[in-house]
């Protein structure tokens, strides 16, 4: 027998109300980040001295970093003054594309290792999309340190000539709860609150094991629809949530139904 707490008032944990600070942090990345795309296409055709070059934006998505999925080489570090991280990563056939014409090399290059040459132009890059985020002043070129937590990636796609590529820019958690400081987004009400009370309110479905058998593997290979098997009531019937027991009872008949009595443990 299962039973479901189903009473219509409940309300399940709203994880887009509880994670509402982050999401606004991005919504003001899309505001800073869309008009940017055609600063930073002027930016990089005045550079190339082409108008070749086109970027536009993608939009910015719930993102968590894993170390497993980057190459921390050859991505860009950038140290707020408040604490966190911002990273930035240009594809590197695109990266190499755009370095070999910026610094106007003769022949183009057929493989994609990075030089350092590579890197100072990709920092330079990155330091124009940081400081759509805060002032050049606040933010240190770094080593690379892991990110902490749920974080935010913006993305950018870049034709360059023949070459299409995608410019990252990822935000750590830290650098997240330094946004949500300065840009005002903390709610003043604690969040705890409202996550307990949620909490409390979230439907569950309690498990009730009425009865175990035990039989040759035999038997069980043998039975068919409409066979008949005999069972017994458990003395103590164990109560469960998923794989978590919560307590026994004694099962019972009242008003013409069966009901569970709780014991006493």
């Amino acid at each position: 027998m299962e039973t479901t707490n189903t009473r219509p008032q409940f309300e399940a944990v709203s994880v887009e109300l509880l994670g509402k600070p982050i999401h606004s942090v991005r919504e003001n990345l899309e505001g800073f980040l869309a008009p940017f795309a055609l600063t930073l296409r002027h930016s990089l055709q005045s550079w190339l001295k082409t108008n070749q070059v086109d970027v536009i934006f993608q939009g910015v998505e719930l993102h968590t970093l894993r170390l497993d999925d980057i190459d921390k080489e050859t991505l860009s570090a950038f140290k707020h003054d408040d604490g966190g991280f911002a990273y930035v990563h240009l594809d590197a056939a695109t990266l190499i594309a755009l370095s070999d014409s910026f610094y106007g090399a003769s022949v183009a290059r057929s493989n994609t290792v990075l030089t350092a040459s590579d890197k100072r132009l990709q920092e330079r890059i990155g330091k124009l999309v940081i400081g759509n985020i805060a002032p050049d002043e606040m933010w240190t070129q770094s080593e690379f340190e892991p990110g902490y937590g749920m974080g935010l990636r913006a993305t950018l796609d870049i034709q360059f000539g023949e070459h299409s590529g995608q410019l990252t820019m990822d935000i750590e958690g830290n650098l997240i709860r330094t946004l949500i400081e300065e840009l005002g987004l903390q709610s003043e009400k604690d969040l705890s609150d409202a996550f307990s009370q949620s909490l409390a309110t979230t439907p569950v479905r309690l498990n009730v094991l009425l009865s175990k058998k035990t039989m040759p593997l035999s038997d069980v290979l043998d039975l068919a629809p409409n066979d008949i098997l005999p069972i017994e009531l458990l003395t103590n019937v164990p109560v469960s949530i998923g794989n978590e027991q919560l307590f026994t009872g004694r099962v019972a008949e009242q008003d013409g139904q069966l009901v569970l009595t709780l014991n006493h443990e």
